[in-house]
């Protein structure tokens, strides 16, 4: 008997036009019934032939399909011309239609015939098969799908079968699809121009002539189609389910007028159109959905024009309303069910960003302008004598031609919401406007204005937070309207003038908790977002492309960096320190944090009233906040006290013991010798200490500071001895502590000398004047020597002012002045340079010829040179008063010599040249420079007329004739 596990396969033998046609049915597995007449067959007639096909054990009959081609003779009897199976031409027809979504393999393939009908010359062949093994076989509800559906059109040519046409069902069937169970059928409508497909839950509309397609599906999982009914002209279509019967309307000249550049879209558009309008009906027995292959482009055109049309109040989508509240209600509810209906479908993946991005805009446009609408319209019913948004709206409508609409501030919110971006623009500008007109301060307006502007992009924000997810946004925003510059000039200058309106005035209007004050919170926080909204988008790989927007992005970086602590401290002093603090550590501005936990008292640190919310965002931030908690220590308190930096550093390095490793840290990676060993001293890490303070000592500027560093430098390089695992003393560190010392003590000397000229002198003196008195005092030779002596009032005034000299200027200083009473001085220049390890070699040569010319030109050599009466014992006498052989006295002995350590006469003769003086003094203007050639030109003058050479030699014997002897004693 027929398998009862599935319904047969079953065929209609036509005979002549008396008769009713015969029919056959094929069970699966392999049984074949021929009844000769349909009626004795429906009634279950025992009259039938049987025959059994010769299967396998594992075979079965999975499709019954031949092609016959009769002749119907004039006596009723009939005969058959053609046969043909077209299996083959079916699967590859298929294949060769949808290429890739088709398995090579046609066993996977699994081709399945599952009715026909006759439509002309041609034959209409349903089948299905298998989805491909891959993404594509992925429903849209992201089910598997087990059957895809096609309409595959047959016809003869040259005594063989052929496909013409191949369309698209849509409709797929998954594995988990609870539609009542219903072999597909198929009926011509139109006289063939459109097919109907009837499915168990939807009845599909293919057209034969063009690429349209559409379809019917049931909402309910109990509906199920039992029938569709198809006139005989061009009548409606009748669609019977379990529930209701539907009638059809199919417009034959709009679906042949189907475009193939646009008819995707317009078809999808439709769906979604339907979708938005009807699926929230109750009574509604369809589901709206796309078709299961739509294509992306199409997809993404029909959603942003449908969301376009929402935006613009198309009247075939939004019906006309005067109340505007309900109607952008209506419309907003309209996008809501739009991008419902694109998740529903599973086809958002489909859809790029920049997509997404535009749908997402349009309803937080549609909602922001709905919120500022609710608000206008709340201040309509107080009777303002003034609007602010209503100056705005007319001032925009007029810009763009829209000025003739009676109730125009309706007529943008109907007609232009898109626009709201631009109208926020113009708020500004309105306030300043109605303030001049009326005359009033705009104080009074200022509040209306912050709340449009607020309001509106607050709303956007919040809208586009919330819904992130519903669109598949990926930030950031591309191209955000809510922080184009102009909507970030607008915020700020809101901010600014409600901040100029609270300093400048103590009425009502400016209280703490009164508007406009009471906005600034919410006019910082708004600016904050819209700035780091843009800085975001053009740090956006999309954005890095176009050109201009690195530079762009650096310029609006630097503008935040520098807004940031201005906008924090204005809500600080205007009593929001909270919200300073709080929008501080949302955009992680440890910096700003920083500066507002220490606006009070500082010192110390327990006593700060920020003391707690300082160690909780050390807990909370770790390294972030302290790293910029410490930079602010080292650049306020320093700018605060630059002549005691050690004292005021006091706060740094007062906190409790939880602060020293982040101080450690943050001296590693922000290496700071000049405050660094002050840590490390309170660590007991004596031999970083004091290696750091010789070299800060040796770049120090003030000479107090100089010193206190070399002292303490110095004791915490003897202090190494107590240090876990300590080393030996380096000695020639030790010399180096030593000799800096010496350095300072000649300073030392120097002010000491300079201050003694200073005593003869009565009353307050000007710096000025004090200069002129120690130059006119102790620096009697260099009054011809003009360059000379500016040089020499410099670097006096220097030492006045606490400046620590160069090595360079010290060795000037002391052989430019007199030295009459102090002739070891120039001893101590040559020992200075013998030590300088930072000279280039060709100025410390110079320096050295320098300083034996000045010592050479330093006394009377005519006078001491008279021998007439004079014994040998006096001349000897007169040698030994003299600042050259005093000199050699002091360094004769010396071990370590360099080279021009001692230079005679003739050597001395050579002058600095131009670029030596150049490299020395590089701000020297050339008339200055050609000053101080002239100078030394006139030293090396004057040495060249005493001709010394032989008195050189016999001065130098007689010095270390007396130092030997003394070392005897």
């Amino acid at each position: 008997m027929l398998s009862r596990l599935q319904a047969p396969f079953h065929a209609l033998i036509p005979h002549n036009t008396s008769r009713e046609p015969g029919l056959i049915l094929l069970s699966t597995d392999g049984q074949i019934r021929f009844w000769d007449s349909i009626g004795i067959g429906l009634a279950g007639g025992d009259h039938y032939v049987t025959i059994q096909l010769d299967l396998g054990a594992d075979e079965s009959v999975t499709n019954f399909l031949r092609s016959d081609r009769w002749s119907m003779s004039p006596e009723g009897w009939e005969q058959l011309l053609m046969e043909g199976d077209v299996l083959g031409i079916l699967s590859a027809a298929v294949r060769k239609a949808f290429g890739a979504l088709v398995d090579e393999d046609d066993q996977k393939v699994d081709l399945e015939i599952l009715d026909a009908a006759v439509d002309g010359e041609a034959l209409a062949v349903l089948v299905s098969y298998a989805a491909a093994e891959d993404e594509t076989s992925m429903a849209l509800d992201g089910k598997n799908v087990r059957r895809v559906y096609a309409l595959v059109y047959i016809t003869r040519r040259d005594n063989a079968f052929e496909a013409n046409t191949v369309r698209s069902v849509p409709y797929h069937s998954t594995l988990t699809n609870n539609a009542a169970p219903m072999h597909p059928r198929i009926r011509l409508a139109l006289d063939g121009a459109v097919i109907s497909v009837q499915f168990g839950d939807a009845v599909a509309f293919c057209s034969r002539d063009v690429n349209y397609r559409g379809r019917l599906e049931l909402k309910s999982a109990t509906d199920r189609t039992l029938g569709v009914g198809i006139s005989q002209d061009d009548g409606p279509i009748l669609v019977m389910t379990a529930a209701i019967m539907m009638k059809v309307d199919m417009k034959l000249d709009e679906v042949l007028a189907y475009d193939i550049g646009n008819g995707e879209t317009k078809l999808v558009k439709s769906a979604m159109t339907q979708a938005i309008l009807f699926s929230g009906l109750p009574d509604n027995p369809l589901q709206f959905s796309l078709p299961p292959d739509v294509d992306e482009e199409s997809l993404m055109q029909g959603a942003e024009q449908l969301s376009q049309a929402v935006l613009e109040s198309d009247p075939d989508i939004i019906q006309k309303n005067h109340d505007l509240g309900a109607q952008l209600t209506e419309r907003k509810e309209r996008l809501s069910w739009l991008i419902r209906f694109i998740n529903d479908n599973a086809v958002l993946a489909k859809i790029s960003q920049q997509c997404r991005q535009k749908l997402a805009t349009d309803a937080e446009k549609l909602f922001a302008s709905f919120q500022l609408w609710m608000r206008h319209n709340d201040l309509l019913a107080t009777n303002p004598n003034h609007s602010i948004l209503n100056d705005a709206v007319h001032v925009y409508m007029q810009e763009i031609n829209q000025g003739h609409h009676e109730d125009i501030i309706r007529a943008f919110f109907r007609l232009r919401v898109a626009d709201i971006g631009l109208l926020i623009r113009k708020v500004g500008e309105a306030a300043t406007h109605a303030a001049r007109l009326t005359q009033r301060d705009i104080v009074e307006f200022l509040p209306e204005a912050n709340r449009i502007v607020l309001t509106a992009l607050n709303s956007a924000f919040d809208y586009r937070e919330y819904n992130l997810q519903v669109y598949g946004i990926e930030l950031p925003m591309i191209r955000p309207w809510s922080s184009r510059p102009a909507v970030i000039d607008v915020v700020l200058g809101l901010f600014d003038a409600t901040t100029k309106a609270v300093d400048g005035s103590s009425g009502p209007h400016t209280k703490y908790n009164s508007e406009p004050g009471s906005q600034l919170p919410d006019l910082a926080a708004a600016l904050f977002v819209c700035i780091q909204e843009r800085l975001d988008w053009l740090g956006s790989s999309v954005a890095v492309s176009e050109p201009g927007t690195q530079r762009d992005r650096e310029e609006l970086s630097k503008k935040f960096d520098m807004l940031r602590p201005e906008v924090l401290e204005t809500l600080r002093k205007n009593g929001y320190a909270g919200a300073a603090f709080s929008l501080a550590e949302k955009y992680r501005d440890f910096s700003g944090l920083a500066s507002l936990c220490h606006k009070e008292k500082v010192y110390p640190p327990e006593e700060n009233p920020n003391a707690l919310r300082i160690q909780a965002y050390i807990e909370r931030f770790k390294d972030e906040f302290t790293t910029e908690l410490y930079r602010w220590y080292i650049q306020h308190v320093m700018l605060r006290a630059q002549d005691d930096v050690v004292g005021e550093l006091r706060v740094m390095f007062a906190h409790d013991d939880s602060h020293n490793p982040y101080i450690d840290s943050y001296f590693a990676e922000n290496p700071n010798d000049s405050i660094s060993w002050i840590n490390d001293l309170g660590k007991g890490r004596y031999t970083s200490a004091s290696t750091t303070l010789l070299k800060e000592a040796g770049q120090a500027k003030n000479l107090d500071a100089k010193h206190l560093m070399l002292s303490i430098g110095k004791l915490s390089h003897l202090a190494q001895l107590h240090e876990a695992n300590a080393m030996p003393i380096d000695n020639s560190t030790l010399d180096a502590f030593h000799d800096d010392l010496d350095f300072v003590s000649v300073h030392e000397a120097l002010l000491h000398e300079f201050r003694s000229a200073l005593d003869a002198v009565r009353g307050r003196q000007t710096l000025d004047n004090q200069i002129d008195t120690i130059v006119k005092t102790i620096a009697t030779r260099l009054q011809e020597k003009t360059a000379l002596r500016d040089i020499f009032k410099d670097l006096v005034r220097g030492l006045l002012q606490g400046r620590a000299l160069s090595i360079e200027d010290a060795v000037d200083v002391l052989t430019l002045k007199d030295n009459n009473s102090s002739l070891e001085d120039f001893a101590t220049a040559l020992h200075l340079l013998a030590r300088v390890q930072n000279l280039p070699g060709a100025r410390a040569a110079s320096a050295f010829r320098t300083v034996w010319r000045r010592i050479y030109i330093h006394d009377d050599w005519d006078a001491i040179r008279k021998t007439a009466n004079v014994s040998d014992a006096e001349l000897s006498a007169r040698f030994r008063s003299t600042a050259l052989y005093n000199t050699f006295c002091a360094i004769v002995t010396r071990d370590y010599q360099p080279v021009g350590y001692e230079t005679s006469p003739d050597e001395a003769l050579i002058t600095p040249t131009t670029t030596e003086i150049t490299s020395r003094w590089p701000g020297l203007s050339q008339e200055q420079v050609d000053a101080l050639v002239r100078d030394y030109n006139n030293e090396c003058d004057r040495l060249g007329e005493l001709d010394l050479n032989d008195v050189f030699h016999r001065v130098r014997e007689l010095a270390v004739q007396d130092v030997e002897w003394q070392a005897d004693l």
